[in-house]
């Protein structure tokens, strides 16, 4: 979860205080926990939003500093690329998009994985994929 943070906050300090933000919250709300959903599952959800928050809180105008490195993740390139560009990109979507691109394209899970940790079928992960990035394609043609 401290990895979930760091690449998505950029920085080991924003980490390390979001993760005890996380764990605050994870023994506030332990009792609505439904046990519907698995407990890890439950907590990198919890991760992953507090964390995007965050990203919209600090965001005044944002601008994708490295359009090829999004175009290159978008291209199917799985190498790590400039995180904070496709986190620009992923601060314009929907909740469950912005998990899915993460869950595959940030930490490399497999659609399968994916669609297991999120709750829904594979042919759903796809779709939002396909969605996510038709949209980013999009913001990049606009801001280039």
């Amino acid at each position: 979860m401290h990895r979930r943070a760091r690449t998505l906050l950029g920085s080991d300090e924003e980490a390390r205080d979001a993760m005890q933000e996380v764990f605050m919250r994870v023994y506030q709300q332990h009792a609505s926990f439904s046990g519907e959903v698995p407990i890890l599952r439950w907590i990198y959800r919890i991760t992953t939003n507090l964390c995007l928050n965050r990203l919209r809180q600090r965001r005044a105008h944002p601008v994708v500093q490295d359009p090829d490195a999004v175009r290159a993740l978008l291209d199917g390139a799985r190498d790590p690329v400039d995180r904070r560009a496709i986190l620009q990109v992923l601060a314009k979507m929907d909740p469950l998009t912005q998990q899915i691109a993460i869950y595959y394209h940030v930490d490399g899970m497999k659609m399968e994985e994916v669609a297991e940790v999120v709750g829904y079928s594979r042919k759903t992960v796809g779709k939002k994929l396909d969605a996510f990035r038709t949209r980013a394609r999009r913001l990049l043609e606009v801001g280039a």
